[in-house]
């Protein structure tokens, strides 16, 4: 399998289930609510060289008009009976569209630096916002900024983390990456985000095309390192209540299916060979399973938030 598509969702990519990807939404849990300490926040870059895209039906092409090439990576999404489809080389380049699909004001945010896909409610308390980079990092990870109270917002933990709502949490829907022709094949009237219609003419430049293909880490090529994977390992990550869990995309690809328990919940781990995706499905004692967000990043990204969180190995 091409490195490139090995990756897979974070407390978002988040699931694909049973082939209604962002069916359920659900609140990305922290253990505890993060606390900024003085010189975490570096700025790597100002707001205008990244700047987001307020998308709206005239962005999008149907499937037949996309022009994407079959290997192509996609964040797929699947919310109110409407799927959407946005090419993650066009994302590196704006890292935030801000889209209301299936009737739910969403933010699609991808931080190419820990390969990390998460897709926002951008309601929080009855109030819409709309999101950008902010130019920051935290632990290599993006900080999101929102019109109109400029709270900064860690991606990773989907938690205010500076100004106004601090500390509040961003709802989550579950999302995927994988190939164009994995999701136009699963999703034949998916509208894709149109690279030609955000105003970009000719073939698209794709700026970490190297990063992706390396062994360097984070903005400064080393990382944070945990010795336990490689640095980059493509992990899907779950926090249920206080725990986290790390669960290797390899393990899963080779496994085909992990029956897991991280506190009270039960876990069926899936992967999807038709979407190239991985499905989470979740439930207690009582039986009933519910597919439920995760988060694909980068093995160094995940352990910089979760330095105690466990990894799942095969037995």
């Amino acid at each position: 399998m091409n490195r490139r598509i090995s990756f897979l969702l974070f407390l978002s990519s988040l699931t694909a289930a049973c082939g209604q990807i962002g069916s359920y939404a659900a609140v990305v849990p922290a253990p505890k609510p993060y606390r900024l300490q003085p010189g975490e926040l570096l700025l790597a870059a100002v707001e205008e060289d990244i700047p987001p895209l307020h998308a709206d039906e005239s962005h999008f092409v149907p499937a037949e008009k996309a022009g994407l090439e079959e290997k192509d990576l996609v964040v797929g999404l699947f919310i109110g009976g409407e799927s959407r489809a946005y090419p993650v080389r066009l994302l590196s380049l704006r890292e935030v569209v801000n889209d209301r699909v299936g009737g739910i004001a969403i933010a699609v945010t991808w931080c190419p630096l820990c390969y990390s896909p998460v897709v926002f409610d951008r309601t929080v308390d009855g109030q819409e916002l709309t999101f950008r980079a902010s130019g920051y990092l935290l632990n290599d990870n993006l900080v999101l900024a929102d019109h109109p109270t400029d709270t900064l917002w860690s991606q990773l933990l989907g938690q205010g983390i500076k100004g106004a709502l601090k500390g509040s949490m961003l709802e989550v829907y579950p999302s995927t990456v994988t190939t164009w022709s994995s999701w136009q094949k699963a999703y034949p009237d998916s509208s894709v985000l149109s690279a030609e219609r955000a105003g970009y003419v000719g073939e698209l430049p794709d700026p970490y095309g190297g990063y992706f293909s390396t062994g360097a880490a984070g903005l400064g090529g080393g990382g944070e390192l945990d010795p336990r994977l490689p640095a980059k390992t493509l992990v899907i990550g779950l926090v249920v209540g206080g725990e986290e869990k790390a669960y290797p995309l390899n393990e899963i690809q080779q496994e085909k299916s992990i029956q897991d328990q991280i506190g009270d919940l039960s876990l069926n781990i899936v992967w999807d060979d038709s979407l190239q995706a991985v499905q989470i499905f979740g439930g207690s004692n009582s039986g009933v399973m519910t597919p439920i967000p995760s988060q694909l990043v980068y093995w160094f990204a995940w352990t910089a938030f979760f330095p105690d969180t466990a990894v799942y190995l095969s037995p």
